[in-house]
């Protein structure tokens, strides 16, 4: 009896798996179609670029003082662009940009 119970829960599970990736592949499909990766894509790059002239210019200053600084050049730049974000996909795009620069120093190391 527990063999048939553990095979149908590995049944189930296995639906699950399966149908988690179904709906992933969808959402990323719409999202896609949307042109909301595009554009999250292309924020990205804007904010590695003013993270990485953050972190050339400003290297005299601390952590926190060059996230400001940061956030300011990259509200600036954004204005320019007439692009609109909000400040939680700037604070969340700017650690996305340090964990990769963070990560691809390790690598070199």
């Amino acid at each position: 009896m527990e063999a048939i119970h553990a095979e149908i829960i590995n049944l189930v599970m296995a639906v699950l798996v399966a149908l988690a990736g179904l709906v992933t592949k969808q959402v990323v499909n719409y999202l896609n179609q949307k042109g909301i990766v595009a554009k999250l894509e292309g924020n990205k790059e804007l904010v590695k670029i003013v993270v990485k002239a953050v972190e050339q210019t400003y290297n005299h200053l601390e952590g926190r003082e060059k996230l400001n600084m940061a956030k300011i050049e990259i509200v600036k730049l954004m204005s320019e662009k007439k692009i609109k974000i909000s400040e939680k996909e700037i604070d969340l795009l700017i650690e996305a940009v340090v964990k990769e620069m963070n990560d691809s120093l390790k690598e070199i190391k």
